[in-house]
């Protein structure tokens, strides 16, 4: 009885873990989009600054050149984000699947 109720309790444990390790890597997913999504607002915001063209200008600060850049390379980084951000939805989903095919092979033995 003791063993059973030993096995039991090791089972839900890892059933509990697997689905923990899930969660986290989903938190993972949304936080990456949520960065990629300030990212982009943020480009979005220097590309407006650049077209509003109501303000003072300093070289090198605030000119229209530097803003562009500024805004490519948050667009870059957002980019990045959305990738990460695809790449942590996989392994989630990697990580459920490898937990089925082995708790499947576990059963076959």
């Amino acid at each position: 009885m003791k063993k059973v109720i030993m096995a039991a309790t090791c089972a839900l444990f890892m059933l509990a873990q697997s689905s923990y390790a899930q969660a986290v890597q989903e938190a993972k997913e949304a936080k990456k989009e949520m960065k990629a999504t300030k990212k982009m607002n943020k480009a979005r915001e220097k590309r407006r600054d650049v077209n509003d063209g109501s303000r003072i200008e300093i070289p090198r600060v605030t000119d229209d050149r530097t803003k562009l850049a500024e805004a490519h390379k948050k667009e870059e980084k957002a980019v990045k984000k959305v990738m990460k951000s695809d790449a942590k939805g996989a392994k989630a989903k990697a990580k459920v699947v490898t937990k089925k095919a082995d708790r499947v092979d576990d059963h076959n033995h």
